[in-house]
């Protein structure tokens, strides 16, 4: 799915204005982003199950604790 002409208009004022503010930094970005990129290229966030099941273990752990005092 492509860009409306309204969002294609202002990331080409963005990127305008950054290379008037920091052309430095526009050369550097510029090899970036560029091509065709697919579902399975991006990557999917990483699964908060092991932090939560960490959480209770501990929470449980505690809880235990407090009860034998």
């Amino acid at each position: 799915m492509g860009l409306s002409t309204r969002e294609q208009r202002v990331l080409d004022d963005i990127a305008r204005r950054l290379r008037a503010e920091d052309p430095a930094l526009a050369r550097s970005l510029s090899g970036h982003g560029t091509g065709v990129v697919r579902a399975e290229a991006i990557a999917s966030p990483p699964s908060a199950w092991p932090i939560v099941a960490l959480a209770v273990a501990l929470a449980g752990c505690a809880f235990l604790i407090a009860l034998g005092k």
